[in-house]
């Protein structure tokens, strides 16, 4: 480095991680697919389908282990901008609130009144699972979804639109995310990853109902939060992509294990979050291997990048497309078929509410970082900037 010049701020795009998110999103996408097409099957009941077909639903029926995936991710993104540009801290809570609010709220709103119709209109005229469960539509269902609270109670939790649960779950820990900051910055990423174990832990063993509070979401949320702090701030042995990859891998044996002995809900989630952990800190450090060809393959990146409408978005189309489904498509195995057939016109529905209501809400980039002292300079990365062409 010239003895004039200055360090600058690293560079923070990566695509890999827009990778992540578009697939876990078409993953939850198939699997709501599923549910309205055998829903018999999703909800554990005795099926009709074929064989064939049961073995395909039974791939999609882990949309849980996507969502702890999303918030991993969070949390990894989440720290991973603080290094981009304020060194690893929070300078402004009131500018980090409103960037937080002005990126997530929108969509959501939107979403949520656009569910609503659907509700109205479409799901309350259809019987049985999977739409018994997402009633009924009155002033305390919508006015919780309004406060983002509805994951609190059960009576509350999927009505509506079926996904919305975890939005209320990602935001709260936004509003704990500094604290997370502090925590890490003043005692060290160990003790926070612990400590937020802890609670999770307590608060499942004396919380009543505290599995479908989802509280094993906190230590996830905080170990893609180390995950990035340490591609930033590694340890004195230096960067370790290997042993990343190599956790990444044991992590996924451990949730594939649990899912199939039937363990409890958090033990799957957790192993599965920990391997997006682990492979998000070791493609940081490594970009190289198929799997990081994969997730950077553009058809993938764009999917990621409106993932968050699709996310919101499916689900009151897909039920639109149920609703108005033509004569052939009766019986689980048409159902899938038609529902499958239908998969592009979801993704073109999502990417329309994409660039009418989540674009234009995306913050810009606030000009070049600023240059970072020496003192706290995080450790250079080889990342390069993602410029689709």
């Amino acid at each position: 480095m010239p003895p004039n010049s200055k360090p600058k701020a690293p560079k923070t795009r990566l695509p890999f991680l827009e990778g992540i998110r578009g697939l876990a999103a078409l993953y939850v996408v198939i699997g709501h697919i599923c549910s309205l097409s055998d829903p018999r099957f999703i909800a554990g009941r005795i099926s009709h389908s074929p064989d064939w077909l049961q073995r395909v639903l039974s791939v999609f029926s882990y949309g849980h282990l996507a969502v702890a995936a999303f918030i991993v991710l969070s949390g990894f993104c989440l720290e991973l901008s603080l290094f981009a540009r304020e060194n690893g801290v929070i300078h402004s809570l009131k500018r980090f609130y409103k960037r937080r609010a002005q990126r997530i709220l929108p969509p959501y709103y939107v979403c949520l009144a656009i569910s609503i119709y659907v509700g109205i209109t479409i799901t309350s005229k259809q019987f049985g699972i999977p739409f018994e469960q997402y009633l009924p539509i009155d002033q305390n269902t919508i006015l919780t979804h309004v406060l983002l609270v509805h994951n609190f109670s059960l009576d509350w939790m999927y009505k509506i639109n079926g996904v919305l649960w975890s939005i209320a779950i990602e935001v709260q820990l936004y509003i704990l995310f500094p604290l997370f900051v502090l925590t890490i910055n003043k005692l060290g990423r160990t003790i926070t990853l612990v400590a937020a174990g802890l609670i999770a832990y307590e608060t499942i063993l004396r919380v009543p109902g505290a599995p479908k509070l989802y509280p094993w979401y906190v230590p996830l949320f905080v170990g893609g939060m180390v995950a990035a702090h340490l591609a930033f701030k590694p340890t004195k042995i230096g960067r370790l992509p290997v042993l990343g990859s190599l956790l990444t891998v044991l992590c996924i044996g451990g949730a594939c294990y649990s899912t199939f002995r039937e363990w409890p809900i958090f033990a799957s989630d957790l192993f599965t979050g920990f391997a997006v952990a682990s492979l998000c800190y070791a493609l940081t450090g490594s970009q190289r291997g198929p799997i990081y060809r994969l997730l950077i393959w553009k058809p993938v990146v764009v999917l990621g990048t409106f993932s968050y409408s699709l996310y919101l978005m499916h689900h009151p189309i897909a039920q639109i497309l149920f609703a108005n489904r033509p004569g052939w498509a009766v019986g689980e195995v048409n159902m899938f078929l038609y529902l499958l057939s239908c998969l592009p016109l979801i993704l073109i529905g999502c990417g329309i509410f994409y660039f009418f209501f989540e674009l234009p809400f995306i913050p810009k980039k606030s000009g070049t970082p600023q240059p970072e002292s020496k003192k706290h300079a995080p450790a250079g990365l080889p990342l390069r900037p993602y410029a689709p062409k």
